[in-house]
């Protein structure tokens, strides 16, 4: 029996026959599901983004998660509309925070709660099972999901969230399929059995080039030749540094600060990690001891081997480079799971099937007299399709596990690579700071009224200014009279005076 709910309400009528498709993907990677549905008469439903969705195949959830999109085409009739609706697992959900988190000497089942609890606080984390100790990890706002994935790098664990909320975090070997096939225990649709055997990634020696870990502690001085000189070169990049100064009376312990952070105000002396240097203030006189002490940042570097692929395949190497590593014990166990993965060749195969009851990342067995094989292999995906209205048909992709681990390494070249954390690395947490502003305004109304007011105006002409009977003196050249008494004014032709 198929059912479909949105936001708990049950639409499984409501959905177009036979477009229902689900596709769960490898264990971390996102499941999806998409359907058809056509709104008009009787049938209501419109799909929204954010909606809740749960898919049942019978009384198994087989996807909890949320509608991502919603394509909508107006159909005939007056409020007809045909929707094709998109959906994703609960990693979408699980991701909307991101994480930025320090974690020192901490099992990774910690870890995974500790995030859980502090950016996922719907999640669970029941099935959560490794007790390994991580050195040091740093998580610089990533989303949760890939938090997770890096713990299960380190070790070669599996994960994935459920349906219901819970992350699921596993040995690879750990999680067996309910049923193998075989050619007669009737588990696949006849002749729908395909396989590949492919050796083109098989290596038996892997050398893995890390980052740095904190090295012995190490001890030396340098004494100070000519009057000039306040930097000084260190041998090696140094952790937990300490610094003595003595110039004539004594060692005296130097407080060391961050060059480009801290500053002379509070600080005698100034460490810059990656140049390897020390600097202070004022130049010091020739003569003068520093002695320092710290831990040098040695590169991690190992190397593994698989002597019966060796002696099989003569001779294959492989270097990994990956500068999150910062303990040869954790480049070991990473060299060793790569021969694991590699050392033999790896095998696809793939099925259809009636039978119920797989999940991805299911270890399966598979045997054929047939075509000869005996292998156990992983399920990479498993497609669910309705083959009518309550039930559907499988169809169910496997890979080995080292095709597997392949895949992921494939995925990770398209990842940005990732940096090697420095001593002084830390997380960084951003907030955002909201506050309302209020603006206030006052304006002062005045109430019309009338203002009546007699003006008086008055004028003052001068008459004859020159003198009666007493014209004035008329110049050609423009001219400006000095006063009303001045007895020159300029002269226009056909008006003040005439040319004859």
């Amino acid at each position: 029996m198929i059912t479909v709910e949105i936001n708990s309400v049950d639409v499984t009528d409501q959905i177009e026959q036979r477009t229902l498709q689900v596709t769960q993907n490898l264990t971390y990677q996102v499941d999806t599901a998409f359907f058809n549905v056509r709104k008009g008469g009787s049938k209501t439903l419109v799909p929204s983004y954010g909606d809740e969705i749960e898919i049942y195949d019978g009384s198994e959830k087989i996807l909890g998660g949320t509608i991502l999109s919603v394509n909508i085409t107006p159909i005939a009739g007056a409020e007809g509309e045909f929707f094709v609706v998109n959906c994703v697992d609960r990693t979408y959900e699980m991701d909307k925070l991101m994480a930025a988190k320090t974690y020192e000497d901490e099992t990774i089942e910690d870890i995974i709660a500790d995030l859980v609890t502090t950016y996922a606080s719907a999640f669970t984390t029941v099935n959560v099972n490794s007790t390994l100790l991580i050195e040091k990890i740093v998580f610089n706002q990533v989303p949760l999901s890939v938090c997770i994935k890096r713990l299960a790098d380190t070790v070669g664990y599996d994960w994935y969230v459920d349906s219901d909320r819970d992350i699921h975090f596993f040995s690879k070997d750990a999680n067996s399929a309910p049923f193998g096939i075989t050619d007669t225990n009737g588990n696949y649709v006849y002749n729908s059995l395909n396989r590949v055997v492919d050796g083109s990634q098989v290596v038996n020696t892997v050398k893995v080039r890390g980052g740095e870990y904190n090295g012995n502690t190490y001890s030396d001085q340098i004494t100070v030749s000519g009057n000039n000189t306040k930097s000084f070169k260190l041998p090696y990049r140094f952790a937990n540094l300490t610094v003595t100064l003595d110039t004539g009376g004594g060692p005296v312990a130097q407080t060391v600060g961050l060059d480009f952070i801290d500053d002379f105000t509070s600080k005698d002396v100034l460490h810059n990690f990656q140049d390897r240097m020390i600097r202070f203030e004022t130049a010091l006189s020739s003569g003068d001891i520093i002695a320092f002490t710290g831990n040098p940042k040695v590169r991690v570097f190992t190397i593994a081997e698989d002597p019966i692929s060796k002696e099989a395949y003569g001779v294959i190497e492989k270097l990994i480079r990956d500068g999150t590593i910062e303990s040869n014990a954790i480049a070991r166990r990473r060299a060793s799971a790569e021969l694991f993965i590699y050392s033999e060749p790896i095998i696809d195969a793939k099925f259809t099937t009636y039978t119920t009851g797989l999940r991805t990342g299911m270890i399966m067995t598979a045997q054929s007299d047939i075509q000869g094989f005996e292998e156990e292999l992983m399920i990479k995906s498993l497609t669910f399709k309705m083959r009518d209205h309550d039930n559907f048909q499988y169809e169910v992709s496997l890979v080995s596990t080292r095709r597997y681990d392949f895949i992921t390494l494939l995925q990770q070249l398209i990842e940005p690579d990732a940096q090697p954390s420095d001593e002084n690395e830390t997380s960084e947490q951003i907030y955002a700071d909201t506050q309302v502003v209020t603006v206030q305004e006052e304006y002062e109304v005045v109430a019309p009224f009338e203002d009546e007011e007699d003006i008086t105006v008055s004028e003052n002409y001068i008459l004859n200014p020159l003198g009666a009977g007493v014209d004035a003196l008329y110049t050609l050249s423009p001219y400006t009279p000095s006063g009303q008494l001045d007895t020159r004014r300029p002269g226009r032709l056909g008006i003040s005076f005439r040319v004859y």
